[in-house]
């Protein structure tokens, strides 16, 4: 059993710690927390970005070199916080979140090829946690 912890962010959004989440902005950009970054993205400078569209699930394969590639998407890191800007991905796609959401990604060793060691796989059908952004007391409001 994981124990999660929340820490309030400078942006106004919480890090979990000990559960893993990957968030989708309304913006287009992900955001894992810091226990997926700290078990799975930790070398890691960039990531592929793939969508299955027969199961509705987006992967995260990540890479320790970010390269010039329309599938590629470099992680930016700053103030202890990782995102990636996957606006164009979602585009693409044609997937959007019209509030901000959390989901619990699995890692599958199946995927990535092999010269990859697998990917996160977010499964877009499966019942996301609706985030609502901290209220000025600090306090948060999660439904």
């Amino acid at each position: 059993m994981s124990i999660s912890v929340k820490f309030p962010t400078s942006d106004g959004f919480d890090v979990f710690h000990g559960r893993e989440f990957i968030t989708i902005r309304e913006d287009g950009q992900l955001a894992p927390n810091s226990t997926v970054v700290d078990q799975y993205l930790e070398d890691t400078e960039a990531v592929i970005l793939a969508y299955n569209e027969d199961s509705n699930e987006v992967a995260l394969i990540p890479l320790s070199t970010d390269y010039d590639r329309g599938d590629v998407y470099s992680l930016k890191r700053s103030d202890g916080s990782t995102v990636i800007a996957a606006t164009g991905f979602f585009k693409e796609h044609d997937l959007s979140v019209d509030q901000t959401v959390r989901y619990s990604p699995e890692w599958n060793e199946n995927i990535g090829g092999s010269n990859v060691p697998g990917g996160l796989v977010i499964d877009l059908d499966e019942d996301e946690e609706v985030y609502a952004a901290a209220s000025p007391s600090g306090s948060t409001d999660e439904s």
